[in-house]
């Protein structure tokens, strides 16, 4: 299935090949930002650990899908949401899952969030002490930014070289304030 138009107003997603698939349904996730996007990348590459599918940058704690968003989503598609929870504002949060969840969309929506965040994640997933190690980077802004500056597959063989366990990874709880959310990253990893 292909999706076509290329206009400028048209959503980034009605642009999307289909090719990833989980349960013989499509699948695409949605990153909160330029990191989590560069990681999900990095983690379909072959040998794949999580089920492949499209990825693109989309911010649900700050920014809020239309619902026209749901008819570019093809039936029965699988939505992956992963997403910070370092920040105690959840409204936009609520309303896309909501929406997502609506009679209207009939799509599968899986929860993916980061406790608490990019940095927390690679920290208690690899062997590193502080994110920033991983890169060697001398603080935090320098990490983000040197995460986003490699290819997909640089990244990868980096988080190899420090020992990447991908059932760490995603693998707690959601704080208190987001417990209208689960921790549903069991149904997009790929078992050894």
């Amino acid at each position: 299935m292909i999706f076509s138009g290329h206009c400028l107003m048209t959503p980034f997603w009605m642009n999307w090949r289909c090719e990833g698939k989980m349960a013989n349904k499509i699948c695409f996730y949605l990153a909160e930002g330029e990191c989590e996007e560069k990681l999900l990348k990095a983690l379909k590459q072959n040998p794949p650990l999580i089920t492949p599918g499209r990825v693109k940058k989309f911010n649900l704690i700050q920014n809020e899908l239309r619902p026209s968003h749901l008819m570019t989503f093809p039936a029965e598609a699988r939505v992956v949401l992963v997403y910070d929870t370092d920040k105690e504002i959840t409204d936009h949060l609520r309303r896309n899952l909501d929406l997502l969840n609506s009679q209207y969309a009939s799509v599968e929506v899986i929860t993916v969030p980061q406790v608490l965040n990019f940095e927390d994640e690679i920290e208690r997933s690899t062997d590193v002490t502080k994110a920033q190690d991983l890169t060697q980077s001398t603080n935090t802004r320098d990490f983000k930014s040197a995460v986003n500056r490699m290819k997909e597959a640089d990244f990868r063989r980096t988080l190899k070289r420090h020992k990447l366990e991908i059932e760490k990874l995603w693998s707690l709880k959601p704080p208190k304030q987001f417990s209208f959310t689960k921790q549903q990253s069991a149904e997009i990893k790929i078992k050894k």
